[in-house]
């Protein structure tokens, strides 16, 4: 006992001490909690438009033109990978800082998907979301819907997860050794963007293409219970709070995906009568060019800086012609 006891405590100190942090330079998630909280500690009101959704959200949607073109302010809460079952106790937590009159939820969250059986990636993308969270009670009271038994001690500790930093990455145990307090972030504001691509498809993608055709089948892209569950639970907790809900699908390339309409009718029982912006139906293919698009034939494509000023410009007149 006296071991498990003495084990328990270094791994305490070694996560309050975050020797087994990672890389901050890529840590946009906890970026966007810190500037949340700062937000809410102004004024509860801080926040007007409240964007939920992953990186398809961040990349796709510029909040400073949104917050222009809207004259409210717009804030993305995101996280690299996340589902719309995390997307739920992210809001739940952010709600505890800011109230905003427009909940918009980002589609792509919206998937098949069994939550406590994540694996490899999609798990390590949770962990990154759940470990950002600030609320610890929350955060507990999360944890058994978001982690298997077996998970949620990795989840709680960055010593657990990230030891084998140990051998595969000691220059950033030692970096943090060094700087043990939490990260600084000095932008004067910031509102939830992460712009990777600047540039859009290239000859060699467009041509792959049309040798290859779509990477992706809307037929194969359904809703599982765990999603429609949570979309259940948010929208019960913005009835709930006076929160206006709706939905947006930001698109990828028009050839990207076969049969949008599938995909179409596969969201359309869980977004129900909320107001929808589906942006990658064909009627908006002529407003998002090449140049809007990431310049890949992988499954997951994110859009250029091009593409997410377009969404921004249509989810604004969206939101005012809706009146919402």
């Amino acid at each position: 006992m006296v071991i498990v006891l003495a084990a328990g405590a270094l791994v305490a100190l070694l996560d309050a001490r975050r020797v087994f942090a990672q890389e901050e330079g890529n840590n946009h998630t906890g970026k966007r909690w810190h500037y949340l909280y700062k937000y809410g500690k102004q004024r509860k009101n801080a926040i007007d438009v409240l964007v939920l959704g992953n990186s398809h959200a961040y990349t796709g949607l510029l909040p400073e033109v949104l917050s222009q073109e809207l004259g409210r302010r717009s804030f993305i809460l995101a996280s690299q990978g996340n589902r719309i079952t995390d997307s739920y106790y992210m809001l739940e937590e952010a709600l505890t800082v800011c109230h905003p009159k427009l909940l918009v939820v980002e589609t792509y969250t919206i998937r098949d998907y069994r939550q406590r059986r994540m694996t490899g990636v999609d798990l390590n993308c949770q962990f990154q979301s759940f470990e950002n969270r600030r609320n610890p009670w929350l955060k507990l009271k999360s944890t058994p819907a978001l982690f298997s038994v077996d998970n949620a001690p990795y989840a709680w500790s960055q010593t657990l997860r990230n030891h084998s930093y140990l051998f595969d990455n000691p220059a950033l145990v030692s970096y943090n050794l060094k700087h043990p307090g939490a990260p600084v972030y000095k932008d004067k504001e910031y509102l939830g963007r992460f712009i990777r691509f600047t540039s859009g498809l290239e000859a060699p993608v467009l041509e792959r293409y049309r040798r290859e055709g779509p990477p992706e089948d809307g037929a194969a892209m359904g809703v599982g219970r765990d999603a429609a569950r949570s979309v259940r639970k948010i929208r019960a907790l913005c009835k709930k709070k006076g929160i206006q809900l709706m939905f947006l699908t930001i698109p990828m390339y028009h050839e990207h995906i076969a049969r949008p309409e599938a995909l179409h009718a596969h969201l359309a029982p869980v977004v129900g009568d909320s107001p929808w912006l589906d942006l990658q139906d064909p009627a908006y293919n002529a407003i998002f060019t090449p140049d809007c698009f990431e310049n890949t034939y992988n499954a997951n494509q994110h859009q250029t800086s091009t593409g997410a000023y377009k969404t921004s410009l249509l989810l604004a007149r969206f939101i005012r012609e809706n009146r919402l």
